[in-house]
């Protein structure tokens, strides 16, 4: 619980050049997946375009291993999607069967 709130004020004080407070943010490419990064993304009002990593870079293996987890992670909830898609289609066709049923 310290090291959280260390970290959080830590992150209250990170400036970039031009005195704008910094983001942390978290990359999910495939070549930096879970590292974390600071960034001041105020170009566009005039601000600098400051970058800087803040993690070191992940091990080769643990990379693959993450890109492996998350495509997963997607795949499945795709098919949860799907799957839902299909209960839905059911319910509703079951209802008309049972007016229909009803009905006549």
């Amino acid at each position: 619980m310290s090291n959280l709130s260390i970290s959080t004020s830590w992150m209250q004080m990170c400036y970039c050049r031009c005195g704008v407070n910094l983001e942390l943010k978290i990359s999910w490419t495939q070549l930096n997946t879970g590292r974390r990064f600071l960034l001041q993304n105020t170009k566009r009002r005039g601000g600098c375009d400051y970058f800087r990593w803040y993690d070191d870079e992940i091990p080769p293996q643990a990379k693959k291993i993450i890109w492996g987890l998350l495509k997963r992670i997607k795949s499945y909830e795709q098919e949860r999607k799907e799957a839902r898609k299909i209960r839905i289609i059911c319910v509703i066709a079951l209802v008309i069967f049972a007016i229909w049923k009803y009905l006549c």
